[in-house]
């Protein structure tokens, strides 16, 4: 679906060649630029395809992302996609939200030891950096 959008694949090289630079005030140029595509959606999946990309190629970059991930909002909440990330994996173990596991009012995940264990088990590389650097499991 967003890459059917002519050079969809510029704007996320682009992001991503922006957030490398590790400067804010590059990332809020970027986000006027990226008003450009055609709905918040595309600026939203940009900007996340950015995030996953640079966790395989330069997990640092990456870290610096999500230390500063308040730069992204409103367009991409990196909160909100981690506890997706973290319902999807925990439900997918058979465990449920809101009685197996929660999050607080900040948003960090409520559960026990061995649940987040698990829950490191068998993720993806960015999702492990978006668990560990914003919900601060590790």
């Amino acid at each position: 679906m967003f890459k059917t959008f002519p050079n969809y694949d510029a704007f996320q090289g682009v992001a991503v060649n922006v957030f490398k630079t590790q400067n804010l005030e590059a990332i809020r140029s970027l986000k006027k630029f990226l008003a450009a595509l055609p709905s918040p959606s595309y600026i939203r999946m940009a900007l996340l395809q950015a995030v996953y990309q640079l966790a395989e190629e330069d997990p640092d970059v990456c870290r610096w992302i999500l230390q500063n991930r308040h730069h992204l909002e409103p367009e991409l909440n990196l909160m909100e996609v981690t506890q997706q990330v973290v319902i999807g994996q925990l439900q997918s173990q058979g465990l449920r939200l809101n009685q197996d596991f929660r999050f607080t009012l900040n948003g960090q995940l409520d559960a026990t030891e061995s649940i987040n264990a698990a829950l490191l088990t068998g993720v993806s590389r960015c999702d492990r950096l978006l668990i560990e650097e914003i919900l601060f499991i590790c």
